[in-house]
């Protein structure tokens, strides 16, 4: 008797798959978050403060902590200028006692790892060595994922204050970077973020089964 390969499941039977597990690990991983995410918020001050220190030395931190201000959870941070700010227009000494703030929703640190975590653990491996590589891969991404998002909004917002006050219109990056990471890009850098470990844990997996068989 002869048998039959499996036929090969359909992209849309593959689809509706992985739409309601990412549904079932986005609504396990939504109610962690909702749990701990002020506790990681917590945690995470320290490093969010070493990084905005190391990008920019205009600032010195006041303070930067978690805040309840009309139902809503924000990640606040206090600043003093350290040092005049240069703009086109030259240097801007204001006086080192006063104080600048800006702020961001604490689901904002916490939705985009959120969307990875979930996309990750929906997609089904192709074998035990892509599950393997898939942790250390996602907590690389995950870090790269926190630096790129909530620190670099804070500084963003610091940085538009000086150039509201003495140089609208001035072309950013950091600026641009504000803008798209507000307007859905971190949304899309959750996605893009499980995107990349799945693949690259993909890679990793195919290349470590062809060692074997080459040394086998």
């Amino acid at each position: 008797m002869r048998l039959e390969p499996e036929p090969e499941r359909a992209p849309a039977s593959v689809a509706v798959r992985f739409a309601w597990r990412f549904a079932l690990c986005l609504a396990l991983v939504l109610a962690a978050t909702l749990r701990w995410g002020h506790a990681l918020a917590e945690a995470l001050l320290p490093l969010i403060a070493a990084e905005i220190n190391a990008l920019d030395n205009t600032y010195r931190i006041v303070a930067l902590e978690v805040v309840q201000r009309g139902g809503e959870e924000l990640i606040r941070i206090v600043v003093t200028l350290a040092r005049c700010v240069v703009l086109p227009d030259g240097a801007h000494c204001a006086d080192p006692r006063a104080q600048a703030q800006a702020s961001t929703l604490l689901g904002h640190l916490t939705l985009p790892p959120t969307l990875a975590v979930a996309a990750v653990l929906a997609w089904p491996p192709a074998s035990w060595r892509e599950a393997a590589w898939r942790l250390p891969l996602l907590l690389v991404g995950l870090a790269l994922l926190l630096a790129l998002d909530v620190p670099m909004v804070l500084w963003a917002s610091l940085w538009q204050l000086h150039v509201d006050a003495f140089a609208p219109g001035l072309f950013s990056p950091l600026l641009l970077w504000l803008d798209f990471v507000q307007s859905g890009g971190r949304m899309a850098l959750g996605l893009v973020c499980a995107a990349g470990v799945l693949a690259a844990a993909h890679a990793l997996a195919e290349r470590g089964q062809v060692r074997r068989g080459v040394g086998g």
